[in-house]
């Protein structure tokens, strides 16, 4: 265990290293009601439509947050939703349920060549 100066006071070090997994796996952290807080990345690619991503999360409870981002064909990146609308994008929205992500998008979008991440933090049931 390690030991750092914290304006004046030695504290332990969390020896915690965290990485990002298809996996599910606990943040180390909890909930403010005292549940373990998860972690799990689920991969997304090419959608036209409104399309459902299995998530594959057993008693799945609360998700506190879904960081989507994608790249296209062409390099560039996204963060989604998009904080935007106009003639060109629509944006898109997602929603989690028991059992899938689930990724809403408008008429005219551009999302077919994309691919990327949904990263989802969340507690379970139990």
């Amino acid at each position: 265990m390690s030991f750092i100066d914290f304006f004046g006071n030695v504290v332990r070090k969390k020896d915690v290293y965290f990485k990002y997994s298809t996996d599910e796996q606990w943040t180390g952290e909890y909930w403010i009601d005292g549940k373990k807080i998860y972690c799990k990345v689920v991969s997304v690619s090419g959608f036209t439509k409104d399309k459902y991503v299995a998530h594959n999360i057993s008693n799945l409870h609360r998700v506190l947050s879904c960081d989507l981002f994608v790249k296209f064909n062409d390099g560039t990146n996204h963060m989604m939703p998009r904080a935007h609308k106009d003639n060109d994008h629509d944006g898109i929205s997602i929603q989690v349920n028991k059992t899938s992500l689930i990724l809403q998008v408008g008429t005219s979008n551009g999302f077919s060549n994309a691919s990327g991440y949904a990263i989802l933090k969340y507690v379970k049931t139990n």
